[in-house]
């Protein structure tokens, strides 16, 4: 049996701020609207949710990774759009990695695998 992951539906009380951070963030040739499609065919989806507040109350309860071929080019990229950094990249094990926070609060890891550290 195989399964994959085909998107992940991110709840919002303004999923339109939302989509238009991730598609800045990961996606800036992305159409407008509700699903921000990522290389490889994962699609983020943003929801209209009364019942969710404005910001993640535990923001480490899920970590969205978003797997990039070079690190501290997005980096240099999420700097410039002013993202706050929870954790700068920074080796691991298997390549790098760094956590941003999203415009809701949620976390957001940037990995790299593999490859010059």
């Amino acid at each position: 049996m195989t399964v994959q992951l085909g998107s992940l539906v991110l709840g919002s009380s303004d999923p339109q701020r939302l989509a238009r951070w991730y598609r800045a963030a990961f996606a800036p040739d992305a159409a407008d609207g509700g699903v921000v499609e990522l290389a490889g065919g994962g699609k983020l989806i943003f929801d209209a949710r009364d019942d969710v507040a404005p910001a993640a109350a535990e923001p480490g309860r899920i970590l969205i990774n978003v797997y990039v071929d070079d690190a501290h080019a997005v980096a240099a990229h999420l700097s410039g759009l002013g993202v706050r950094w929870v954790r700068e990249v920074e080796p691991f094990p298997p390549g790098l990695i760094g956590t941003v926070e999203d415009a809701d609060g949620n976390y957001v890891q940037v990995v790299q695998l593999g490859g010059p550290a």
